[in-house]
């Protein structure tokens, strides 16, 4: 049985005004001393004060010790008012320890940054820069790292096996989430926004990373960044970026500089300042099967920027263009200032493969400038635009790429193979009599494919999910088991089960006129994915009915394998109307 070290037996009070350092900390030795164990730190604000240097912290965590607390926002260890010096993570584990086995869940760390001075970053562990040893099995799960004046998450050189997940980092100084020389970890379910530079800075030879179904938005620099910095070290490679949705950051959604190996399937990317994605210098990069429309916000820009990076005048005295990369199976759609859907700008001498995409509401398609670039099939669709209010639109015998926008739209395909894109609003989307593809965005919608072989596609948990006391669930009207297809996909799920880790529970009304698709683990925000879909499927849907995601071969999943799904009978639902980095 794991030992239990509750914080208010060695002296804390949890007042919001008494500095329950020392306390906290003696908890924390305690449960070393005893060869490992749980800190409990139960609901109440706890004011930490740091120690006298910036590597000492507040908190020190030490090997086999976990902090637990009682949620996010229920338990808040805060810094106190007056703090008037740097701190290298509020909690942390010691530098040239070592440290192994330890972690922190369900509590909130709070920086306190108005009323402190000196830079102050939220947690903090590793070795030491240059030298062998590293941190090892780290966890931070369902934790809060909010209004830190320096970095949120900020593991460092060098740590290996860390697991991120299900956590927030919001109103930070710097960057929500960092990842600095990382070895075999993995980043999911997690929220950055509105931190003052990126949601995402993935930083210094991390490489076997995988970034899972994160949402990233509304941050002062980029969504999602992977980069080399100015120092002359191996870039990061092998890194992940699957599902989750990056949009509003004021530059780019995803910018990978510097890099190699690197994979980003299944994200939606939208309404960023500069590109979805930009490739900056770096090779065997590979974009594949994402929604990347809307952005360029602030510029005329492509939505997909390839770029060489000039370091001739740097550490590494070379010119490094972005070589070997694949464009391939997206979505790519405009906005009113997007020029290309893929380009690259003038000097990039790669070879660079663009095919399979499909392209919409932009000036021009591909531009590409290396004697080795392939350009395949990239269907161009014929585009209809709406407003910003309650729009009816009827496309064309084309194919035509319709996006309703804002407000309760009515889009209608017509014939011809079309992309209905509803946007915010309650919208109904008509795909007609071609094999279309529905995404209904934001806000609970009503979708019909139509007659032909249509696609239904969910690419973010806010496209169609409930809380705790609300639906906002699409329906699908007409879904043909036989020929249609739903992809979920870039939502991490793989396959049918109970609802948990991972999978979807099947469940049916007791009339057997409609079915429930169900995740029964909440995100961060407190969403439940979850679609409705009228008929009777005779408690099942087959295999081919349904796109999932790859099952992650190092993560152990306790579900109902898929051809054992149990079948819940449910009523009826309500009605669901650093200045080197960049």
């Amino acid at each position: 049985m794991t030992l239990q070290f509750n914080v208010r037996d060695f002296g804390a009070v949890g007042d919001g005004h008494t500095s329950d350092t020392a306390a906290i900390q003696a908890a924390i030795d305690a449960a070393a001393k005893a060869g490992g164990g749980d800190v409990y730190i139960p609901a109440g604000t706890w004011t930490l004060t740091p120690g006298g240097k910036p590597a000492d912290g507040a908190l020190m965590l030490k090997s086999n010790v976990f902090i637990k607390g009682e949620g996010m926002g229920v338990t808040v260890l805060k810094l106190a008012d007056g703090t008037d010096q740097a701190v290298t993570g509020i909690i942390r584990s010691a530098s040239g320890e070592a440290t192994h086995d330890f972690g922190v869940s369900n509590l909130t760390l709070d920086g306190n940054r108005d009323a402190t001075s000196g830079k102050v970053d939220g947690w903090y562990n590793g070795f030491l820069p240059g030298q062998p040893g590293q941190d090892s099995n780290v966890t931070l799960s369902g934790v809060e790292i909010r209004d830190c004046s320096g970095y949120g998450f900020d593991p460092h050189e060098r740590t290996a096996n860390m697991l991120i997940e299900n956590s927030v980092s919001h109103g930070n100084g710097l960057d929500g989430f960092v990842a600095d020389y990382l070895i075999d970890s993995t980043f999911r379910n997690n929220l950055a926004y509105d931190n003052d530079r990126h949601g995402f800075n993935i930083v210094t030879t991390t490489h076997d990373l995988a970034l899972l179904n994160n949402v990233s938005h509304d941050n002062g620099g980029g969504g999602i960044v992977v980069q080399r910095g100015s120092e002359n070290i191996p870039s990061p490679y092998h890194i992940t970026i699957e599902g989750g949705e990056v949009y509003g950051n004021a530059a780019e959604g995803v910018l990978v500089k510097l890099s190699n190996g690197v994979d980003i399937s299944g994200v939606d990317i939208h309404h960023n300042g500069t590109s979805g994605v930009r490739v900056y210098g770096s090779t065997d990069v590979e974009v594949r099967g994402n929604l990347i429309h809307e952005n360029a916000q602030k510029a005329g820009i492509p939505e997909v920027l390839i770029q060489p990076f000039d370091d001739r005048g740097g550490v590494s005295g070379k010119l490094h263009p972005s070589d070997h990369n694949t464009f391939a199976d997206n979505i790519i759609t405009g906005g009113d200032k997007s020029t290309f859907g893929v380009a690259e700008e003038s000097g990039q001498s790669g070879s660079n493969s663009v095919y399979g995409n499909t392209f919409a509401h932009l000036q021009d398609t591909v531009s590409l400038q290396g004697a080795g670039d392939h350009v395949g099939t990239n269907p161009v669709l014929n585009a209809i635009d709406g407003g910003n209010g309650g729009d009816a639109i009827v496309g064309t015998a084309k194919a035509d790429s319709i996006n309703g926008k804002d407000g309760a739209d009515t889009l209608n395909g017509g014939s011809g193979a079309d992309l209905l894109w509803g946007g915010a609003g309650h919208d109904r989307l008509l795909g007609g009599s071609g094999n279309d593809t529905l995404i209904g965005g934001a806000d609970a919608d009503v979708l019909f494919g139509g007659a032909g072989s249509d696609l239904f596609r969910f690419a973010s948990v806010s496209d169609s999910y409930r809380t705790a006391t609300a639906s906002h669930a699409d329906r699908i009207g007409d879904f043909d088991a036989a020929h249609d297809i739903i992809d979920v996909s870039g939502l991490g799920f793989t396959g049918f089960g109970d609802g948990h880790d991972g999978t979807l529970k099947f469940t049916t009304n007791a009339e057997h006129t409609r079915v429930y698709l169900k995740d029964l683990d909440a995100d961060v925000q407190g969403h439940r994915f979850e679609l409705i879909l009228d008929g009777d499927f005779k408690a099942a849907l087959p295999s081919k009915s349904m796109v999932f995601a790859d099952a992650p071969t190092s993560l152990a999943s306790t579900s109902t394998p898929a051809d054992a799904v149990s079948v819940e009978l449910v009523g009826v639902a309500q009605d669901h109307p650093e200045t080197a980095l960049v």
